[in-house]
């Protein structure tokens, strides 16, 4: 699933990257995810470069590990400006580290990862298995989301 995180903030230059570096150091983020701190695109008033992180879950990190890594930033960090979450398709803004905080993102990635299982693809393409028939060996190619397809043919020794 991938996530997009930013800051509401124009003139923050900052919070983004000091979140990141947070997520990082938190092992079990960096265990299940893929996380880069990438520009994002400038309005004409935005001065210096304002970075978002784009980030892809893999499947061992659960939407609350994420929450709480996040909550545990922002009560080090109460000051900081309001953070946007986004997946498949949808946001949320999010100014605290409340229990309701935590469910509203609990909510938003699981409703994200139920509504659309391509989203979970990380761009890799897979190698699946096939099943052959006739005593020998098969041929498969994967697609890269779990289905894959044999040809079956194989030799009897």
């Amino acid at each position: 699933m991938r996530i997009r995180i930013e800051t509401t903030a124009e003139d923050d230059h900052g919070t983004v990257p000091d979140l990141y570096r947070w997520l990082r150091q938190d092992s079990d983020v960096r265990r299940h995810s893929v996380l880069e701190l990438v520009p994002r695109e400038q309005s004409v008033t935005t001065m210096g470069t304002v970075e978002i992180i784009d980030m892809v879950l893999g499947q061992g990190l659960t939407a609350l590990n994420l929450a709480l890594s996040y909550a545990a930033w922002r009560t080090a960090r109460p000051a900081a400006p309001p953070i946007t979450i986004s997946v498949g398709g949808g946001s949320i803004t999010v100014h605290d580290a409340s229990e309701d905080t935590i469910r509203r993102i609990v909510e938003a990635l699981a409703s994200a990862s139920a509504g659309d299982p391509a989203d979970d693809a990380t761009g890799e393409s897979g190698g699946g298995t096939g099943n052959a028939t006739g005593g020998g060996t098969g041929n498969a190619t994967g697609d890269g989301t779990g289905n894959a397809t044999g040809d079956g043919a194989g030799s009897d020794a």
